[in-house]
């Protein structure tokens, strides 16, 4: 009996042993973390530790757990929050608050935009509900003061604001907690007789209170708007409506427009003009208007740009610009048009041609100058200019680097040439040319004379009491250059060397029957030798004759020591040569040996000895000498006829 028990419960635990290997065999390794174990986030941010001495912890923040709203950042300290958007942040612990965002047809404008954080602290605040600031002045870090700060304020308004608005959102326009009259009621009894009397026993609860009222604060006693209709500060009501008694006392005793002209007679005259604003036409006067009071001068229902941009949206881009036209941006639209009517098309306040001119006075006398641009003498200031403004400089319709072009066309692609001049490259006319008017031809800023030294004139005083090339002397640069673009080199007007022979037609008219040309003048190279400019020198050459002529020509010297021909010695290469072209080989200005008789004329002792015979009778020198240096005394070439190198002429000679 005792073995079955004991066989029993072994058998019992070896049942017990394999489930358990088997729970163990069959669960999931267990994951090893690589690297590092996260460090809490308030090793590094210690600077936040501060903020659990704070009266209100942000729930998270209490619990140190970072991560709640946090992503970690690893080595770069980046803010990088789970959710992009502050709001969608906010609202994955704050779903209730989500919910009813959804419902409200009002939401507070930063919360519409997503962002939480211009009233609350993240992380913890001294203030209730995580507050940057207490009451109105949280309000007022992104409200103006200004409208709130008046003489006479609204109660409620200096109490708390939240005691009219909806911090979040509400069902109501400007977030107001319940309907307009009955938050009114909330402080205001409608039924007292000083109430009623003071509103002229008009039942105002079936109407609207910031018809008349500023709910926040004002300049007068009885917190009306800031400008007001005369009958209502006169409390004279029954002027435009029905009596209190009437079954409709609201009721006006005229339809609009016909009501306005009671009054205003004189408006009425001065408004039959043949361009009529269309509210003025169709005697739609509270398109415009209020019939009791705003914040707004000449009891308008908006501001002066705003209450245009509410019909004329096309135009709402225009507050946008970069550049606004000064007086919208001082006057608005009211500035140039007149609001009601006018004796010019767009209800302007004078012709579209002078309406400029009553700001510009400047300008206009610009059209006395002898050289006008067309759009300025025909006044089409609209041509280049919006009349409301642009973004870009001048209120320019388009950058001023192609505005130009939208009329020029044709110079365009004129200009568009291999060489064209650094302002027409980067499309800055106005660097020689004005607007508007100018005193010297082609609109220029300046003289053409004095025009080109404003940026070249350090070219000018490099050249001072030298020999200086007429033109360049008398700054008529264009006489050379074209000013815009050209497809030679410098810009130049004609290639080289036609450019040249515009004015040195001896040099052009030589060329054309000659037998031998200076190969610089032959590939237009003028340059090569001349300056165009000037220089020190004659002829405008760019260096000595002889290192001039040495420069290409350097074959010439065939020894270390630069001697031989005496001329050669002296530098003077045009004792025997002729610059330009020659009738004769090597640009000489006589044939052999007649050149070298004009210096070697006389039969000297020493002549007749070498020589044998007279000079006159040496048919050609260059056969035996050379004509510039050599190694050997005489000029003698380096290679000889073995009779002649001993002196024996008579070997071949009579």
């Amino acid at each position: 009996m005792n073995h079955r028990k004991y066989l029993h419960n072994a058998l019992k635990l070896i049942f017990i042993l394999f489930i358990f290997c088997l729970y163990y065999s069959c669960a999931p390794e267990p994951t090893v973390r690589k690297g590092f174990a996260p460090k809490p986030c308030l090793d590094c941010h210690k600077e936040k530790l501060n903020e659990f001495q704070k009266k209100f912890v942000h729930s998270p923040m209490g619990k140190q757990d970072c991560e709640a709203c946090h992503l970690r950042h690893g080595r770069l300290p980046v803010l990088t929050l789970k959710e992009k958007e502050e709001r969608k942040l906010c609202f994955t612990c704050h779903a209730q608050m989500a919910q009813n965002m959804d419902k409200l047809s009002h939401v507070h404008t930063a919360l519409k935009q997503g962002r939480c954080l211009p009233c609350h602290n993240p992380h913890a605040s001294d203030n209730k509900f995580l507050l940057k600031k207490t009451g109105n002045d949280q309000c007022f870090t992104c409200h103006k003061d200004a409208p709130f700060m008046r003489a006479k304020r609204h109660k409620p308004q200096n109490d708390n604001c939240l005691i009219c608005h909806a911090a979040h959102g509400s069902q109501y326009k400007d977030n107001i907690i319940k309907g307009e009259t009955e938050l009114c009621q909330s402080c205001h009894n409608f039924t007292e007789t000083s109430f009623r009397k003071g509103h002229k026993d008009y039942p105002v609860e079936q109407s609207r209170c910031t018809n008349c009222h500023t709910a926040h604060s004002s300049t007068n006693e009885s917190l009306l708007r800031e400008s007001i209709h005369t009958p209502l500060k006169l409390a004279q009501c029954t002027s435009c409506h029905k009596p209190p008694t009437d079954p409709k006392p609201f009721s006006v005793i005229a339809p609009d427009g016909k009501l306005c002209y009671v009054c205003h007679k004189k408006e009425e005259t001065a408004f039959k003009k043949p361009y009529k604003h269309r509210p003025l036409e169709e005697d739609k006067c509270q398109s415009c208007h209020s019939p009791h009071a705003t914040d707004f001068p000449k009891i308008t229902l908006m501001g002066k740009n705003e209450l245009c941009i509410s019909c004329h949206e096309k135009k709402s881009g225009v507050l946008k610009v970069s550049n606004l036209h000064g007086p919208i941006k001082d006057k608005g639209c009211t500035a140039c048009h007149n609001p009601h009517a006018s004796e010019y098309p767009l209800y302007l306040k004078a012709s579209e041609k002078q309406i400029c001119f009553t700001c510009h006075p400047k300008t206009e006398g610009e059209l006395k100058e002898k050289n006008i641009h067309v759009p300025f003498y025909k006044v089409e200031c609209k041509k280049c200019h919006d009349s409301h403004g642009s973004n870009n400089k001048g209120m320019m319709k388009t950058a001023l680097t192609n505005l130009c072009y939208t009329c020029h066309k044709k110079e365009e692609k004129e200009f568009f040439k291999v060489f064209i001049h650094t302002p027409v490259s980067k499309k800055e006319c106005a660097s020689c040319h004005k607007p508007h008017s100018s005193s010297y031809k082609s609109l220029l800023i300046d003289s053409s004379q004095q025009l080109c030294v404003k940026c070249h004139g350090d070219m000018f005083l490099e050249v001072k009491e030298e020999v200086i090339h007429p033109p360049f002397k008398d700054k008529s640069c264009e006489t050379c250059h074209d000013p815009h673009s050209s497809d030679y080199p410098d810009n130049t007007v004609l290639p080289m060397p036609n450019l040249c022979f515009g004015c040195h037609k001896n040099i052009e008219n030589g060329l054309k029957g000659s037998a031998d040309k200076h190969l610089p003048v032959e590939e237009g190279k003028c340059t090569g030798c001349h300056s165009p400019h000037g220089t020190k020198l004659s002829h405008l050459l760019l260096n000595r004759p002889q290192e001039l002529c040495l420069s290409c020509h350097e074959k010439i010297v065939t020894t270390n020591v630069r001697k031989g021909h005496i001329s050669l010695e002296k530098g003077d290469c045009l004792s025997c040569h002729l610059s330009h072209f020659s009738e004769s080989k090597y640009l000489l200005n006589a044939k052999d040996p007649a050149l070298c008789v004009k210096c070697h004329s006389a039969d000297t002792e020493r002549l007749l000895k070498v020589h044998i015979e007279p000079i006159a009778k040496i048919n050609q020198c260059l056969s035996c000498h050379e004509p510039h240096v050599t190694e050997k005394p005489g000029l003698l070439r380096k290679i000889k006829h073995t009779p002649f190198s001993k002196g024996d002429c008579k070997a071949c000679h009579e």
